[in-house]
């Protein structure tokens, strides 16, 4: 069969060389464009210094404005309705045209608002398939906030040519508003080699001197790593020579680095800011524990990696981390605002080490299993298959 020409939809993707925002999406436009298929990226232009339209990796990416003034979406507490009709207009126009430029054979849209409701008008006048990818916020939108957006998502995905999710809690929350559960399927992101052979390298140590905790989630408001920063001064109480890692970048950074001084742990805490995704399988093959204090998630790639990596998880007790940890067996759930808990959970970790070795096996085994990119970009080509 020839290949066809594929345009990836996408409110996130690399926005200049050191960003990581959307990395897992240009891993998947990359590994397609391996299998033999014509990739198109478009994407909005949120930061001033990135450029309209670049090629990389032999994968042409153009970028819509609609003045974001280097703010991205989620960062806003209410919908900026201009910037929004501004978004949908400009995305609308942008698509349409490298569409019909490269003779697109089909739209893959990622998340199903904002991005996906332009690729519903553009698949629907041209006559092209879509398909949605949805990756938990947007679900999280169409259930949490007004009855108009959750007609938009339904709407978005009753016209899509199939809907995938990147985990089975979705895909419930899909059924149960009613749509077809014949053209849904699971297919998470996946998990780069790198971190498997990281994990296989790892070795756990028995009377380790001082254990390295990890976060490498988004320092916004959304991934609550204030709760981690809140823990820190109980798990040094008990395990001084702790030291805590924390990676990422975004509006709650000075804020956080401020209450660390007000706790006076400074010396115990590194903020690494935005760090390139091709140095995370080191940092994770370094740290013994790996937190995650996000309030909402789709299936997490960060936890994906860290599970790979041999990192011991201590994450948050929401529905699509309990798909992947099984509570005191290979990792721990925690509640959501609860330091006193999370600290005691890192304590226990630390000091079963007979866990942690338990825990590192039946992880990397279990991310081989059904999270590697090799065999979910397969499925994904599959896709691209039975609809062209």
């Amino acid at each position: 069969m020839q290949k066809r020409s594929i345009l990836f939809l996408t409110n996130a993707y690399p926005d200049f060389p050191s960003s990581y925002r959307g990395i897992f999406i240009q891993k998947m436009a990359v590994l397609i464009k391996k299998e033999g298929y014509k990739v198109f990226v478009v994407t909005p232009k949120i930061y001033r210094k990135s450029p309209y339209y670049e090629k990389k990796d032999g994968i042409k990416v153009y970028r819509f404005p609609f003045f974001a003034r280097d703010t991205l979406l989620i960062e806003y507490k209410n919908i900026p309705y201009v910037k929004m009709v501004l978004y949908y207009l400009m995305g609308f126009l942008w698509v349409f045209y490298v569409v019909l430029r490269n003779r697109c054979s089909m739209i893959h849209a990622h998340w199903a608002i904002p991005t996906g409701l332009i690729g519903t008008w553009v698949g629907s006048i041209l006559r092209k398939p879509l398909i949605i990818t949805t990756h938990g916020s947007d679900l999280r939108m169409a259930l949490e906030r007004p009855e108009f957006i959750r007609k938009i998502f339904i709407y978005v995905c009753k016209h899509a040519a199939h809907i995938n999710c990147v985990s089975n809690i979705q895909k419930k929350d899909l059924e149960q508003l009613g749509i077809t559960v014949e053209k849904i399927s699971v297919i998470p992101m996946g998990v780069d080699e790198a971190f498997l052979e990281t994990g296989k390298d790892r070795k756990i140590e028995l009377n380790k001197g001082s254990f390295i905790i990890f976060s490498n989630r988004n320092l916004l408001s959304l991934y609550n790593v204030s709760l981690l920063v809140r823990a820190i001064p109980y798990v040094l109480k008990e395990e001084p020579k702790t030291k805590f890692i924390i990676a990422g970048d975004g509006s709650e950074k000075e804020n956080l680095e401020n209450k660390v001084k007000q706790l006076n742990v400074s010396s115990s805490v590194q903020f690494l800011g935005r760090v390139p995704h091709q140095e995370m399988p080191n940092l994770l093959g370094q740290s013994d524990i790996y937190v995650s204090t996000s309030l909402h998630d789709g299936t997490s790639v960060s936890l994906l990696e860290a599970l790979a990596s041999g990192a011991f998880p201590v994450v948050t007790d929401i529905p699509s981390n309990r798909e992947w940890i099984d509570n005191g067996h290979n990792g721990f759930l925690v509640p959501e605002e609860n330091e006193n808990l999370l600290a005691r959970k890192i304590l226990d970790a630390m000091h079963n080490h007979a866990l942690l070795w338990d825990a590192h096996e039946k992880n990397r085994k279990l991310v081989e299993q059904k999270a590697t990119w090799g065999k979910n970009i397969k499925k994904v080509t599959g896709l691209y298959q039975s609809l062209l």
